[in-house]
C-alpha cells in the first residue's frame, strides 16, 4: 500500500481530517493495548505552520496544561515522572521504577548519551547551516531493543535541515496513536523543540514533518472529534505569543521550575515561565482545589493567546459538566 502524505496549516485541520479519512486507509488489528484501527502504510504529515499546535477540539478535550508543561519538562532534560504526573496522573503508570520514565525524550536529548545532544546539534547548525548531519537520537538499542519496559521511545530520531534560511524538522516514529500521541502531546513538545533549535541556530521556523511507521487509533476514540475543525487560528491573525527560544526559556530556569514549580522565592526571569507557565500553574492548582472560577481567571492571564484560549475552554467545559 502506498504511504499517505498529507499537508496541514494547523493541528485542528489535521486532527479533524485524519479522523475523518481514516476509514479508507485502516483495518482493525489487535494490539497489546487492545483493538485499534491501524493505517496499513506509513503516514507522513507536513505541518507548514508548526506553532499552530493547540488542539481546541471539544470532543478530543486535549489537556493543554499537561501538553505545555510537558514541553518545558522535556527542554529541561528531565526524566523525573513526578512533574508531568501533576497534570496527567496516568503517566506514572508507565514508570518502571516509580520515579523516572525510561524513554523520557528530554532526558535522551540532554543526558542519556552522556552529553547534551541539543547543545551540540545547535552549535553544528550555527557553524554549518547546510549540514545534513544534524541528527537527534532518542532510541538507544543497547537499553531499548528487546527490553520489556513500560516506556520505550515511540519517536526514535529527529533530523534537522535548513532550506533557504528556514529550519525544517523531520521526526521519525516507529508507532504512534493519532489521538494521544501524534496530534496530541507530540504536536506540542516536538514543535517546541523545533522552534527552540531554530531560534538557537539563528534560523527561521520551517516545516515540521512527522513520519509514522505505524499510525493507529484505539477503539473508543475513533469517533471522538468534531465534524468541522476549530478555525480560531485562521481568524486570529497575528496573535501574541512567546517563541520557544533560549532567550525566552533559560534551561537552568526551566530545570528550576520543574523541580520547584511555584515553591520558590526567586522569580523566574524566563518569559515562557513568568508569563505562561506560572499563571498556568496557578490556574491548575486552583482547578485541583475546586476553585474553578479562580482557575479560569488565572488562565485568562496566560500571555500566549492560543494557550490562554485552550486552557480557558478546557476549564469551562469542566465547569459546565459540574467538575468543580
Amino acid at each position: 500500500m502506498t504511504p499517505l502524505v498529507l499537508m496541514y496549516h494547523d493541528i485542528n485541520e489535521a486532527y479533524c481530517e485524519l479522523q475523518t479519512i481514516k476509514q479508507h486507509y485502516t483495518e482493525w488489528e489487535q494490539t497489546r493495548n487492545g483493538r485499534a484501527l491501524v493505517f496499513q502504510a506509513p503516514v507522513i504529515v507536513m505541518h507548514t505552520v508548526p506553532e499552530r499546535c493547540v488542539l481546541f477540539d471539544s470532543n478530543r478535550d486535549a489537556n493543554p496544561f499537561f501538553h505545555y508543561m510537558e514541553a518545558i519538562w522535556m527542554l529541561a532534560g528531565s526524566d523525573d515522572v513526578s512533574f508531568p504526573s501533576k497534570f496527567a496522573g496516568n503517566i506514572a503508570q508507565y514508570s518502571d521504577d516509580g520515579a523516572t520514565l525510561h524513554g523520557a525524550y528530554g532526558w535522551r536529548w540532554r543526558a542519556h548519551f552522556a552529553f547534551d545532544q541539543l547543545s551540540t546539534l545547535i552549535n553544528l547548525l550555527k557553524r554549518d547551516p547546510t549540514t545534513r548531519r544534524a541528527v537527534l537520537t532518542m532510541w538507544d538499542p543497547i537499553v531499548d531493543l528487546g527490553r520489556q519496559s513500560l516506556d520505550l521511545p515511540c519517536n526514535t530520531q529527529v533530523y534537522f535541515q535548513a532550506r533557504n534560511g528556514r529550519l525544517n524538522m523531520t521526526v521519525t516514529n516507529r508507532s504512534n496513536d493519532l489521538v494521544w500521541g501524534m496530534l496530541g502531546a507530540n504536536a506540542v513538545h516536538m514543535t517546541a523543540l523545533h522552534e527552540y533549535v531554530s531560534c538557537a541556530a539563528g534560523l527561521d521556523l520551517g516545516t515540521y514533518y512527522q513520519f509514522t511507521n505505524n499510525l493507529h487509533v484505539y477503539e473508543g476514540w475513533t469517533d471522538r472529534f468534531n465534524s468541522a475543525p476549530d478555525r480560531w487560528y485562521n481568524s486570529a491573525g497575528a496573535f501574541k505569543r512567546w517563541k520557544w527560544s533560549p532567550d525566552n526559556l533559560g534551561i537552568v530556569d526551566a530545570q528550576r521550575f520543574v523541580e520547584n514549580g511555584l515553591d520558590t522565592e526567586d522569580k523566574y526571569a524566563s518569559r515562557i515561565l513568568r508569563d505562561n507557565a506560572v499563571p498556568m500553574m496557578l490556574a491548575w492548582n486552583d482547578y485541583k482545589a475546586g476553585e474553578i472560577d479562580s482557575a479560569i481567571l488565572h488562565a485568562a492571564q496566560i500571555h500566549d493567546a492560543d494557550w490562554s484560549r485552550g486552557c480557558v475552554l478546557w476549564l469551562q467545559r469542566r465547569k459546565l459538566n459540574g467538575q468543580e
